[in-house]
């Protein structure tokens, strides 16, 4: 009895570290930042965005640092609209979808 008790306290801590490192790992901030781009007026961004949904180009989109982020971020994606009027970038190839605030995007570029 006093081994079984033993093998299963082994596995346990096994296990405890196992899942210990495997969220170090995947929550650990990434070490490559985005290059800066310039930030783009209003008028041109907003033509800009317009023209990718509406012709479903793949885009990429550098947004403003939020809450959580420390620098700005590029996401890529085809642009979309939610029958609210939310504008939504999806990622077919990582199956990603975000939530685009259009006063939030720096640069959009085609890709």
């Amino acid at each position: 009895m006093q081994n079984q008790q033993t093998n299963l306290k082994l596995i346990s801590k096994n296990l405890q570290a196992s899942y210990r490192q495997f969220m170090d790992d995947f929550i650990a901030t990434p070490t490559i930042v985005a290059p800066l781009m310039p930030t783009m007026p209003a008028f041109q961004r907003d033509l800009f965005l317009t023209q990718a949904r509406e012709q479903h180009y793949q885009v990429m989109l550098q947004m403003q640092p939020n809450l959580t982020e420390t620098h700005p971020y590029n996401i890529h994606g085809v642009l979309k609209t939610l029958a609210s009027g939310q504008l939504v970038l999806i990622n077919h190839q990582y199956h990603l979808t975000h939530l685009v605030d259009p006063n939030f995007v720096r640069y959009v570029e085609r890709i």
